[in-house]
């Protein structure tokens, strides 16, 4: 209520003013308003960018090797130590070899499996190349012949018609040994041919039940070192390696010097030639990519130094595989291990490379955001100093076009409502300089309109 008196009387204007106006409320409110959208631009930009990470890698994953005797499990086992220190677990499962190993890639039975190159070319497994990748080629895994001393041949021709393993159903070796031996014309027609597993065809090749068997294994493996040390049983020389070579560019001819397994029993004791194929790491094409760049690191730990067949440096290779090779598994061939995985533990180096995905709208928002919200905010805050502003501005025009006393009298009600509303503003600082020139000028127009009211002497004086 405002309540004027003059030497006429008195009179009582009815007119009520929002004096409970709080800056500070405003001020807030303003904060909300403005900063609040700029927060839900960035968490829009984050939930967006959310769509582009990748999950993180599995903490436990299965491996295909082949029989428990073999060099794959002996290497699995290996990887399982090296994966563990890492916070991967690594479970082994043991096949019948090569080609039951790509089957259980196919059904997605285990993540990961060791197969011999070639194994898809010969066995028409290339149609997998579409859910199938190669990580590396990690040693040579030479073709064995073993026979006894007493009964030694020097060409595969020779085999024709006797009794030969070569290898189970499922595995690599008996894939391999079936297209060397119908080039050699031998097939089950003129040819017993027993398809076992190498443990067992060498069993029955020491007992006599067998005059020749076929291996595909590591010269790591036990079964290959035991028939190596044996003095009865012979690996075949195949002289004819490097032809063979020229026909399936997946294998290599290598050589087992003399004496390099016994140098005092002189084993082997001639140089020998072998027929080799390389053991191979493949995958699914969905693999997790930092997984891939862990697995090559624990890859190039166990295979880098090399071995009587392997020169240092050589394994683990890119070369020699049969199916395309992964793009993370390129990348760490061409670049070496990612760059966070060098300096950081596996776990925090797969955050933060999550974590730097959320970079990206981070800096494309928070960079304008920062120039454009304070400018924003700066408005917002002046245009309630405006607001008031017109409203001094209406009341000074109406005041000049005024002829009746009443209504002059109640514009300057109006006017120290106004000058109430401004005055009870606690502003911050950086507006107070604004503020009071607000109420500076509120004062010269009230000054003005009561010079008019009380001597209306000079109506120029508003």
């Amino acid at each position: 209520m405002i309540a004027l008196w003059f030497d006429d009387g008195s009179v009582s204007i009815n007119e009520s003013f929002n004096t409970n106006f709080n800056f500070d409320e405003v001020k807030m409110k303003e904060n909300i308003q403005v900063y609040g959208l700029g927060f839900l631009l960035i968490i829009g930009g984050f939930l967006l960018a959310n769509q582009f990470v990748k999950p993180s890698p599995p903490r436990s994953i299965t491996i295909a090797t082949g029989s428990q005797s073999g060099a794959y499990y002996a290497y699995a086992q290996e990887y399982k130590k090296r994966l563990a220190e890492k916070g991967i677990e690594l479970n082994i499962i043991s096949t019948s070899g090569s080609i039951d190993n790509i089957q259980r890639l196919k059904n997605q039975e285990v993540d990961l499996a060791f197969v011999q190159s070639g194994t898809g070319q010969i066995d028409n497994a290339k149609d997998q190349e579409s859910t199938l990748v190669s990580l590396a080629s990690l040693y040579y895994e030479p073709l064995w012949l073993f026979m006894p001393t007493s009964k030694a041949v020097f060409k595969t021709s020779d085999l024709k018609g006797k009794r030969v393993s070569i290898g189970s159903d499922g595995s690599g070796t008996r894939a391999l040994v079936r297209v060397l031996l119908e080039n050699n014309g031998i097939n089950n027609n003129n040819t017993e041919l027993f398809e076992v597993d190498g443990d067992e065809g060498a069993r029955r090749l020491i007992e006599g039940e067998l005059d020749y068997t076929f291996v595909v294994a590591s010269m790591n493996a036990p079964l290959i070192k035991s028939l190596l040390a044996n003095n009865d049983i012979a690996p075949f020389d195949f002289e004819r390696a490097k032809a063979y070579t020229r026909r399936y560019r997946f294998l290599s001819s290598v050589e087992l010097p003399r004496g390099v397994i016994d140098f005092s029993r002189d084993i082997p004791q001639k140089d020998i030639n072998l027929l080799s194929a390389a053991a191979t790491l493949v995958a699914r094409n969905d693999i997790h990519p930092a997984l891939v760049a862990l697995l090559m690191q624990v890859l190039d730990d166990a295979h880098s130094e090399g071995g009587v067949l392997e020169e240092p440096g050589q394994f683990p290779s890119e070369h020699y595989v049969d199916f395309p090779l992964d793009s993370s598994a390129q990348r760490y061939f061409d670049y070496g291990p990612p760059l966070l995985q060098r300096y950081l533990p596996f776990w925090v180096a797969v955050l933060v490379d999550q974590l730097k995905v959320f970079l990206i709208p981070l800096l494309a928002l928070m960079i304008p955001l920062m120039k454009i919200l304070p400018p924003v905010y700066r408005w917002r805050v002046r245009s309630r100093i405006y607001r008031w502003y017109r409203d001094l501005r209406s009341i000074e025009e109406r005041m000049r076009a005024a002829n009746e006393k009443d209504t002059e009298i109640k514009l300057l009600a109006e006017l120290i409502g106004l000058q109430e509303e401004v005055t009870n503003q606690a502003a911050p600082l950086s507006y107070t300089d604004e503020l009071y020139h607000l109420r500076s000028h509120i004062a010269l127009v009230h000054e003005k309109i009561s010079n008019k009211i009380y001597n209306a002497t000079d109506p120029e004086s508003i």
